[in-house]
């Protein structure tokens, strides 16, 4: 489903999914080796004593040897001295607890009554402290000349537990419309409100940082909204999870229109109603007109049991997704349960080295189409496995119509359905794609080519089904390896042998040291271990 959503968690555009259908720099957020040893010298041997036997010579009475002076007593051990304190982190603190007064002086001993009144009197450099309890407000974090060496802080307390409440209605929880601001260790309940949790709007909007927080419970569009030209936002460490809208669509992030520069690092993101993460475009219906969103890096997330999908990158351009562990998506009567799925007219779009598992899809290039197919996408080094069966369509790696897309060094292992699929967009060929150095394993299907596959390069991968040969499908049609190569004309230095993994029985699918696969790649520009490349995901030989 196409799903967008204003700044006021208002959806204005919604289209079902058609036909089944270089990365980028990462956003602005706020010695010599040791050579070897030398060899030791050879040590100069002891003194030769020769003894002349016979009697010893005569020797004169010693004299005696003067009483040596005497020493100064040896220094006492000096004490440790302590390290100096660190500089403290805020300038000021102001401490806010639900039995304070907003009379008080703001010391932890007196502490404010509401959190609002903090951030009327907060300046950069300082922090908001809120101690544990439940603070039924709306935040609105507006412009107070904050700096990347005076940030504008509001946190929980040490050891505290603080929890944010809806009072009245609001489109947000948090509304931060100034620079600087950062939100820390707070659970923002949004207590079933039609509300997005936290809010990052408008130009003003810029340099903001959410993190180790629990956002839940809201009904609007989405947990966290970045949209109206905000920019250089970190989202770090949360756990962001149901959000829902009556089976409509809700999602833990969504980025959209207008901004640019947004991190997704090292959050649980799940049980949402719409998507894990989705980067929404341009297009018609949506509320905000003008530059697709631009540079998004979503990485080492755990995106799980959303209603629709994992990650969802619409018209956005330059987006990376990295390190992520994507499971647990389902078809629902608005998706197809995909891991990652990129359309419309994403641009410069690199999947590389994530896990998907238990998706009815894991990745999915093309298919609903406005303007230019989704052009320049890269995926290497993922391991996708154990598609889900039943009525899903348990694939791996799927290209519809689409321009310009690279699978290198992908391992797709036991899934129902094929293992990689193109050339069957409804509207327009999988253009320029090239598939090298891949182990597609254990698929129900090996390869789905379609008659849309206009210049494709597929070489150098590895084939394996552990029930017969694997089955290829041209045009609708299966057949084994050899005819797969003579009448699609790829394939010339593939081959197709058991992979060799470690131990698929603990998920290791690193290559095994008698594996066909090993060093059995083609050179395509990225580095490896060893007298070549190996195919598959993992490369090996290294230390």
């Amino acid at each position: 489903m196409l799903s967008f959503v204003a700044c006021n968690g208002k959806v204005e555009f919604n289209q079902e999914n058609g036909s089944p259908p270089g990365s980028s720099e990462t956003p602005s957020v706020p010695g010599t080796p040791p050579g070897e040893p030398n060899s030791p010298g050879t040590p100069e041997p002891p003194p030769v004593i020769v003894e002349i036997p016979g009697d010893p010579p005569p020797h004169p009475d010693p004299e005696p040897e003067p009483s040596p002076e005497p020493q100064p007593p040896p220094d006492p051990t000096p004490e440790p001295q302590p390290e100096p304190e660190p500089p403290p982190r805020y300038s000021r603190i102001l401490w806010v607890a639900p039995n304070g007064s907003d009379g008080a002086s703001a010391t932890e001993t007196a502490p404010l009554r509401t959190v609002s009144r903090a951030l009327e009197l907060v300046r950069p450099g300082e922090a908001v402290y809120l101690k544990t309890g439940t603070y039924s407000e709306r935040l609105k974090l507006e412009e107070k000349g904050g700096s990347s060496s005076a940030l504008l802080t509001l946190r929980a307390a040490p050891d505290a537990k603080p929890v944010l409440k809806p009072s009245g209605s609001g489109s947000a929880m948090v509304d931060v419309r100034g620079a600087y601001w950062s939100i820390e260790g707070l659970t923002i309940d949004a207590a079933g409100s039609a509300s997005f949790a936290v809010l990052f709007r408008g130009v003003g909007s810029h340099h903001g940082v959410l993190r180790g927080s629990t956002l839940k419970n809201g009904t609007a569009g989405a947990g966290v909204n970045v949209c109206e030209r905000a920019s250089d936002i970190l989202i770090e460490q949360n756990a962001i999870s149901n959000f829902n809208r009556n089976g409509d669509d809700s999602h833990g992030v969504i980025v959209q229109t207008t901004a640019r520069n947004v991190v997704v690092r090292g959050n649980d993101i799940h049980h949402n109603s719409g998507d894990g993460v989705q980067c929404i475009g341009p297009e018609g219906g949506a509320t905000i007109s003008g530059t697709p969103f631009d540079n998004l890096l979503v990485e080492d997330n755990e995106l799980h049991e959303n209603r629709e999908n994992g990650v969802d990158v619409k018209t956005c351009t330059r987006v990376t997704l990295r390190g992520n562990i994507i499971w647990g998506h389902k078809t629902s009567s608005t998706s197809r349960g995909e891991g990652v799925v990129v359309h419309l007219s994403a641009k410069d779009v690199t999947l590389e080295d994530n896990v998907f598992y238990n998706n009815g899809r894991a990745i999915s290039i093309g298919g609903v189409r406005q303007g230019a197919p989704p052009t320049n996408i890269v995926i290497r080094r993922n391991l996708v496995r154990d598609g889900l069966g039943g009525g899903e369509e348990g694939s791996g790696i799927r290209v519809d119509t689409t321009s310009n897309v690279k699978v290198h060094h992908n391992t797709v292992w036991n899934m129902p359905g094929p293992c990689l699929t193109f050339g069957h967009g409804d509207t327009g060929a999988s253009a320029s794609l090239d598939v090298r150095n891949n182990v597609f394993s254990g698929c129900g299907v090996a390869v789905r080519g379609g008659a849309g596959r206009s210049g494709a390069v597929v070489d150098a991968n590895l084939y394996f089904r552990s029930a017969g040969a694997a089955v290829f499908r041209l045009n609708g049609v299966d057949m084994g390896f050899s005819q797969w190569r003579s009448q699609s004309g790829f394939d010339g230095r593939s081959q197709e042998k058991a992979p060799g993994f470690l131990n698929i029985d603990t998920g290791d699918f690193r290559l095994g040291s008698g594996s066909p696969a090993l060093n059995a790649g083609l050179s395509l520009g990225l580095s490896w271990c060893g007298p070549g490349p190996d195919q598959g995901a993992f490369e090996s030989d290294c230390t």
